[in-house]
């Protein structure tokens, strides 16, 4: 019911470093799993991607729609270990994921992270944003199932969840602030 300490989140990530993910990506969504894709346009100019693309470097799309990401100074590089936080439901949630693959090219930035043991949902999630003729986009896709009973039980209310936090990540890059932020 407490917002947990830096020093449990840290823990937390830190007891985390060394598993495995959940379920890697794969090139088709495994058996049992759910596959959702969301796609906004969030420009039209090269500096709309390139405000685009330090933003995801600096995991904005998640701070600025109400998710922590620890530790601050994360670095968007295959291998991190992040631990996300957030409240859902009155109840603080504290989750981890792995960056898996970083794709950096002069038209299209993004990474795709797995989830880690104890998150509430088995699965992985990329988050790319891309130069499209005169748009500058931004692509979510998810492969997921519960990773847990009682997520399992709750699965409409959780998918709920799953696509606010969706559409709150597309809106959070939508109008890039400033990315120092």
């Amino acid at each position: 019911m407490r917002r947990p300490t830096v020093t449990a989140i840290d823990a937390y990530r830190d007891e985390r470093l060394s598993v495995a993910p959940t379920c890697p990506p794969a090139a088709s969504p495994p058996a049992g799993f759910h596959h959702t894709r969301a796609t906004r346009p969030i420009g039209t100019t090269r500096a709309d991607f390139e405000r685009a693309r330090l933003a995801l470097q600096r995991w904005q799309a998640h701070r600025r729609s109400g998710i922590e990401v620890a530790p601050r100074d994360a670095a968007v590089a295959e291998g991190e270990t992040v631990a996300i936080v957030t409240r859902q439901i009155g109840l603080w949630v504290v989750a981890a994921c792995r960056v898996t693959s970083v794709i950096d090219e002069p038209a299209t930035f993004g990474f795709t992270y797995a989830t880690l043991p104890d998150h509430p949902a088995d699965g992985y999630e990329s988050f790319v944003v891309r130069i499209d003729g005169d748009s500058v986009v931004f692509d979510i896709e998810a492969v997921s199932r519960p990773g847990t009973l009682l997520v399992r039980l709750a699965t409409p209310v959780t998918r709920r969840i799953q696509k606010r936090a969706t559409d709150a990540y597309l809106a959070a890059l939508t109008e890039p602030a400033d990315p120092a932020t």
